[in-house]
Formats: structure tokens, C-alpha cells, sequence
């Protein structure tokens, strides 16, 4: 098996076809470069198709390698169906899997979408947790609802970016759950979040990202700035977004690292001004231990999982 058995801080990226062209993607990139103490060589992308001859010369002109594996990825899945086909299904999966099985060795992966701005240079907090994860506006999962009493999970994880150890990683279990809560749902957007959480409840050294530092900027009228910061969530979204910049800069104001999820994309060109402004030498960056869901956390979740399925 052809494995990086000499990168122990790998940066990994999914990347899917043109992104591009999307007016943010190679801007992000570009920010990652932030990062200290992780040379840009040593950033991975998976590739969802081959890639185009800009492409490939993009990705090298960011010192990027790309990783297209499947040959050893399809080998290592022989024996978990349930894995292999919920990755053929949903792509955002191989944020887990393909990571895993291609950096067996590494001490600590980091995996960033490629909607992941960094404003600052900063220092990740490499060291003291098997996986860190940053805050979700709301529980953003989809599963059976029977899985959220049957395993430990984290009450509202985002995976824009995520620090994990790959020795966390059990196929085993993913294989279960998979088969069990996961497959059948009728849609499996957020379902990796899903598999995400139940990898963090398994372990005591969880942490979250700090909120004041580390931002999910989706531009839903879900929390206030200051919630945010405080890394706070809310059972129930709702369809409220904010349009204007002006009413969305207090969210960025301050932060280091901003995942422009979902809607917050169509703020992110407006937001490019301040984002390239950086005013901070370097940061260190922050994550707190966190708790399991509650008993409250699992009666809201399970409900709202349920209630999923049925409309």
C-alpha cells in the first residue's frame, strides 16, 4: 500500500470538479499557507474526478500534491461493503475513510474544506486531543434516531475542520453504524457529520475549536455574534439569512479561521477585504474538552432525526 508514512502532520482537502471557478475555493487554499509549522508541500488533495490540465497546474503551483489512490482504497474496502458503498454514494465520506487508509501513520490529520479561510497566521493545537472539531450553528446530523441512545455523540459538530488522530478510527464501528442507522436514511447529507460525532463521543479527548477563534460563518439567522463566540448552539434553525455585509461582519470580526458554510458563501467575496487584512501576529489556536450530548441534547436530536425520515 502506497502510504505517506513520512508526513506525520498531513493538510488533506476533497476537491470537486471545477471548484475553481466558484470564487472561492483557490482563495481559501491560498489562505492555508497560515498554517505554520506545516510546509504547503506537505497539503494533500483528494480529487472527486481527474483533474483538468489548470487544475493540475494550479495544485502545483501551491506545492499541493494529489492523491488519486483508488486502487488502494478499493483493496483495503474488500471487507467493509457498508463503507465502501456509503462512499460511492456520498463523497463527503472520504473526509474519513480515504484519509484514514492513506495516512495510517500520521500523528494528527488535518482535514479542511475547501470553503475554510485562514485570516491569521496560526498555530494548531496539535498535542493534547485525539480529534478537534469546530461548532455547529445547530445538531446537524442524519442517522436513525436509535443511534444517538446507542452511541456517545457530540451534540453539534461541523466538520469544515477537523484535527483527528487516524488510530481513532475504527472501521469496524463505521461499518456498524453505517449498516444499522445510516444507509437507509433518505438522504445522507450530514451523515459523515453523523459518523464524525459518534468518532468523538468514543474518545475522552475530544475537544472543540474556541468559537471566538475558530467560526462557522454560514449567514443563517441562527445565532448571534456573541453566541458564537461563546461556541453556543440551538436545537432549531430556520430559513432567516443574513444578505447583507454589513449585517454579517460582526460575525468575522476578531476571528482567525471562518468556514463559509452553506449560504455564507454568497457573503464571501464581500468579506474578502477584511479577511486579507489580517491585524493579528500569530495565533495560537484554541480547543476545549467537551461533553457528550445530554439527556435533553438526545431527546431534541433523536426527534429531530426521526422527524427527518418521515417528511
Amino acid at each position: 500500500m502506497q502510504t505517506k508514512k513520512d508526513i506525520s502532520f498531513p493538510i488533506v482537502s476533497l476537491y470537486g470538479t471545477n471548484y475553481l471557478n466558484n470564487g472561492w475555493t483557490l482563495e481559501c487554499m491560498k489562505s492555508w499557507s497560515n498554517i505554520l509549522d506545516i510546509p504547503s508541500e506537505h497539503t494533500f488533495i483528494l480529487p472527486q474526478e481527474k483533474l483538468n490540465e489548470v487544475e493540475d497546474k494550479c495544485f502545483s503551483n501551491l506545492d499541493f500534491k494529489v492523491m488519486d489512490q483508488e486502487e488502494v482504497i478499493n483493496d483495503y474496502l474488500r471487507n467493509f461493503p457498508e463503507i465502501k458503498s456509503i462512499r460511492e454514494k456520498d463523497v463527503t465520506w472520504r473526509k474519513i475513510i480515504d484519509t484514514t487508509i492513506l495516512f495510517p501513520d500520521a500523528q494528527i490529520i488535518t482535514v479542511i474544506d475547501t470553503d475554510v479561510f485562514i485570516r491569521n497566521k496560526v498555530k494548531l493545537p496539535f498535542g493534547n486531543f485525539d480529534i478537534i472539531y469546530m461548532r455547529e450553528d445547530i445538531p446537524a446530523y442524519r442517522a436513525n434516531w436509535k443511534m444517538v441512545w446507542k452511541h456517545k455523540m457530540v451534540p453539534a459538530l461541523n466538520a469544515g475542520m477537523v484535527l483527528f488522530d487516524p488510530k481513532i478510527i475504527d472501521f469496524n464501528i463505521l461499518e456498524e453504524i453505517i449498516g444499522k442507522y445510516i444507509k437507509d436514511c433518505k438522504n445522507l447529507w450530514w451523515s459523515e457529520q453523523s459518523a464524525w460525532s459518534v468518532i468523538a463521543g468514543k474518545t475522552i479527548k475530544r475537544g472543540v475549536f474556541s468559537g471566538d477563534q475558530v467560526r462557522v460563518t454560514s449567514a443563517m439567522k441562527i445565532r448571534k455574534p456573541e453566541e458564537m463566540f461563546d461556541n453556543e448552539y440551538k436545537y432549531f434553525g430556520g430559513n432567516k439569512m443574513i444578505t447583507e455585509y454589513l449585517e454579517f461582519e460582526p460575525y468575522l470580526k476578531g476571528g482567525s479561521i471562518f468556514h463559509f458554510a452553506g449560504p455564507g458563501k454568497y457573503l464571501f467575496q464581500q468579506s474578502l477585504p477584511y479577511l486579507k487584512s489580517s491585524e493579528k501576529g500569530n495565533v495560537q489556536i484554541k480547543a476545549y474538552q467537551e461533553n457528550t450530548m445530554r439527556f435533553l441534547d438526545k431527546v431534541i436530536v433523536s426527534s429531530r432525526l426521526f422527524l427527518k425520515e418521515q417528511f
